[in-house]
């Protein structure tokens, strides 16, 4: 028999064929679809932090005490000042004449050039104290900036949680369907020979359908709180995403205070501590060299000499006496400043200290209620087991067989969501410390 030989093009096509079923029968490594990771809570916290706009402020405030330390040093560069005055003399400046000596000729313009040069050898500490304050108020700027940043933390506590137990309820939801699907099979079994009733399996599907409301409601309300977190993380999210279950905070009660408040507090106390600098430095006497040259033209005539220029040098010492007088009462004022700012840490202290207590008691009666869940959740389970006996011997209605079902996936549900509350209580029991 004689074999007809495939054309060029038909032999390419069943090669490529052949290769394209190898890659899909035996992908390589790289071909494997690999799972998104689970989103975790401490990189939304990274992230929204990054993402937010306020962010930007951090930068904005090293540029400007940079700025301002650089102006403050240059308060040591010499000071050159030149002033020029031309004008018509209405009476002319003085002359001397000597006796039987000619009289300088008058001129009703005159004009006099003032040269100055000015450098400061101590100014007091003046400029020392202008630099630490601008450091001390960038401290302060930054630690308001981290106290806003760091309620983004709460923000992201109830979104995150919210979307895991959204999913725990979903996950139960899922079982109870199962369960459901199941009495719906034997329901529609023992129906079609004539031992049930149809109503036992239409009670079945109109249940089934209200679960699958529930978890229509579910799904939009998770995708509120994807999308919100999104926008907030600066990052693509969808209903796919999943969070990964935070590990539980056994040693909560330990978590030092570490909340940026404190920070703020003290760096206010500084910026007040070192402002109150500024009016010991203005009571102190200030050192420097001086240079100056006096240009007349025309000159003074003194005789037979003319003075048309004169220069000066030495040492300079000024001392404005004027700020002893308020150097007692500015003290006071600041002293003032510093109590306002302590007593404003000490209430933030009593309520946060409060808050912490209200967060402890909760977390504790989270636990002794999820110490009973597994009992109830065992026990309903019996329950329903037993109803499930009863209806297979025709001893209980399907509404009896679906209530404890329903009471079953209820214990399971509400265990679930009492381990994620707990959760919460502890993330928030720990942003309240600021750990």
């Amino acid at each position: 028999m004689i074999r007809r030989r495939k054309s060029d093009p038909q032999r390419l096509t069943c090669w490529l064929s052949l290769v394209l079923l190898g890659v899909l029968l035996f992908p390589g490594p790289g071909v494997h679809a690999q799972p998104a990771a689970a989103l975790t809570i401490d990189s939304c916290y990274a992230r929204a932090q990054r993402n937010y706009p306020l962010i930007k402020q951090y930068d904005l405030i090293e540029k400007s005490k940079e700025y301002t330390i650089s102006n403050a040093n240059k308060a040591y560069l010499p000071n050159i000042s030149i002033t020029g005055i031309g004008a018509y003399i209405i009476s002319g400046l003085p002359t001397i004449s000597l006796p039987n000596a000619p009289t300088a000729e008058k001129k009703d313009f005159q004009f006099i050039g003032i040269g100055q040069l000015n450098q400061t050898i101590w100014d007091g500490g003046a400029t020392h104290t202008q630099k630490e304050v601008a450091k001390a108020g960038a401290a302060a700027d930054k630690a308001s900036i981290d106290v806003t940043m760091y309620e983004i933390r709460e923000r992201i506590n109830q979104l995150f949680f919210g979307v895991l137990v959204i999913d725990a309820q979903m996950e139960q939801l899922d079982i109870l369907v199962s369960n459901l699907t199941r009495s719906l099979n034997s329901a529609k079994l023992t129906s079609e020979n004539g031992l049930a009733y149809q109503s036992d399996v239409d009670e079945v599907k109109a249940e089934l359908l209200n679960v699958r409301q529930r978890k229509i409601e579910f799904l939009y309300t998770r995708k509120g709180f994807v999308d919100m977190l999104s926008f907030m993380t600066g990052t693509a999210l969808n209903e796919t995403t999943k969070m990964e279950q935070p590990v539980v905070v056994e040693n909560y009660l330990s978590l030092t205070n570490r909340r940026p408040e404190l920070d703020l507090y003290a760096s206010q106390l500084r910026l007040t501590d070192i402002s109150g600098s500024f009016d010991k430095v203005a009571v102190m006497p200030k050192f420097g060299v001086m240079a100056a040259g006096i240009l007349i033209e025309p000159g003074i005539a003194f005789g037979t000499a003319t003075m048309n220029s004169l220069a000066v040098a030495g040492l300079s010492l000024s001392w404005n006496t004027s700020g002893l007088y308020r150097l007692s009462k500015n003290n006071k004022l600041n002293k003032i400043r510093q109590d306002k700012i302590t007593n404003q840490q000490e209430t933030f202290l009593f309520n946060n200290a409060l808050q912490l207590k209200q967060g402890s008691n909760e977390i504790e009666k989270q636990q002794e209620i999820i110490n009973n869940d597994d009992e109830i959740v065992q026990l309903k389970s019996r329950i329903k087991n037993a109803y499930q006996l009863k209806y297979d011997n025709g001893i209980c209605s399907m509404n009896d067989l679906i209530n404890s079902i329903n009471k079953e996936s209820e214990a399971k549900r509400n265990q679930a969501l009492h381990r994620v509350q707990l959760l919460m209580n502890m993330y928030n029991y720990k942003a309240k410390t600021g750990n």
